[in-house]
């Protein structure tokens, strides 16, 4: 009898070599007396008998490769072969230890082996096996019935015999009424697995942000010239653990695994002439709203009113257009620099010239009818990033 434990994983070969020698000895000479008493033996052929030998010699080698599993002294099932033995103890490793450690111990009780003898009961595979360990099992626990239950119903609910509930319920009673406490057995391990492991984990650690101030930037801009990098401290833990739970931890040590890099940020200081809200451009009637009109798209508002009307500064900014601008007329566009523009059209008149500095409020037109136009009116735009928005949104008529 051969015996193979978990964690020294021994061979069966020579036994099995020995016994195949003897299969075909014994064949052949059994084969060879079966020739000289009956005729009808000896006319078959050669490979005929060859194949007789090699079916023997198979099933006698297949036979031998199953072993039986033992948890302890007792045995608990076959398995194809030591090769699914060492499957399973792989099986038993990897559903243990935590992803990403390193398992350096691992004890199993009762301990787990293999023997090469008889065993009644078909082949586990790996899987099954594993099952069978992890809830083969029978462990006591407390019921309360949830309504009034047979002890018959509640002893198939948890897969036991009348006679299994009655043995550990001395003063049993049937029914069992709602409410009442009862005794069963449960599914629970076979075995219980401790393990040791090294657990290395990685913790971020913050960066610094270091502000550079540039007179030549406004104060509203703020730009990112380096971008910062987190550091890494990495940190051993010996983990114990018993079956699967975590019985203590130890930390072996930590080290710098990466340094942080400091972000730079440049900031203005330079005073803006945007408030960051818009006040009405002038005073008149709303008399087409932003949206499609005539088979296109109005990019502004109409607000009219008299030849000669003032037109102000929505906000504080830089004059970038003061001139003729074909369908819009007479046009200025004030960059409020903060991503904002804005545009003043149709004027009669324009009091401002390109690179000007306005404050918010400050008179930079008249009102006309000038471009494309049915009247005396101002078309005013709002503009983020280039993109026409709804003026509505930031003022009011």
């Amino acid at each position: 009898m051969q015996t193979m434990t978990y964690n020294k994983l021994g061979s069966g070969i020579i036994l099995r070599q020995i016994k195949k020698t003897f299969m075909i000895t014994s064949l052949a000479a059994t084969l060879a007396f079966a020739g000289f008493h009956a005729n009808v033996y000896a006319e078959a052929p050669e490979s005929a008998q060859n194949t007789a030998i090699e079916h023997e010699m198979n099933k006698e080698e297949t036979n031998e490769e199953a072993v039986t599993l033992f948890v302890g002294d007792k045995p608990l099932c076959l398995l194809k072969s030591e090769a699914d033995y060492e499957a399973l103890v792989q099986k038993l490793q990897n559903h243990f230890k935590s992803e990403g450690s390193q398992l350096v111990g691992m004890t199993i009780e009762p301990e787990l082996s293999v023997k090469t003898e008889p065993y009644e009961g078909e082949i586990q595979t790996v899987d099954s096996a594993f099952k069978l360990l992890a809830e083969g099992g029978k462990q006591e626990a407390v019921y309360v019935a949830e309504e009034t239950e047979s002890l018959e119903s509640i002893a198939k609910k948890f897969n036991m015999t009348l006679d299994e509930i009655k043995a550990i319920n001395p003063n049993w009673e049937d029914p069992v009424t709602k409410g009442s406490k009862i005794n069963i057995l449960k599914s629970a391990p076979m075995i219980r697995v401790s393990t040791e492991e090294v657990v290395k984990s990685v913790q971020n650690l913050p960066y610094a942000t270091t502000v550079k101030k540039d007179a030549n930037r406004l104060k509203t801009e703020r730009i990112v010239e380096r971008k910062g990098v987190e550091g890494q401290v990495e940190t051993t833990m010996r983990v114990q653990k018993q079956d699967g739970q975590v019985v203590s931890s130890v930390a072996e040590g930590s080290r710098l695994s990466r340094e942080a890099v400091p972000e730079i940020v440049v900031v203005g200081t330079k005073e803006g002439y945007a408030t960051g809200t818009f006040k009405n451009p002038t005073i008149g009637r709303l008399t087409s709203p932003f949206g499609p009109r005539w088979g296109r798209f109005h990019y502004g508002i109409d607000v009219a009113n008299g030849v000669g009307t003032d037109i102000k500064a929505a906000d504080g900014g830089v004059v970038t257009k003061a001139g003729p601008a074909g369908t819009y007329g007479n046009l200025v566009i004030i960059d409020h620099q903060n991503g904002y523009t804005t545009r003043y059209a149709h004027l009669s008149r324009i009091d401002v010239r390109v690179g000007q500095t306005v404050k918010q409020g400050e008179s930079v037109a008249k009102m006309g009818s000038t471009g494309r136009s049915t009247g005396s009116h101002l078309h005013f735009e709002v503009r983020v990033n280039g993109k026409a928005q709804n003026p509505l949104n930031y003022v009011k008529y």
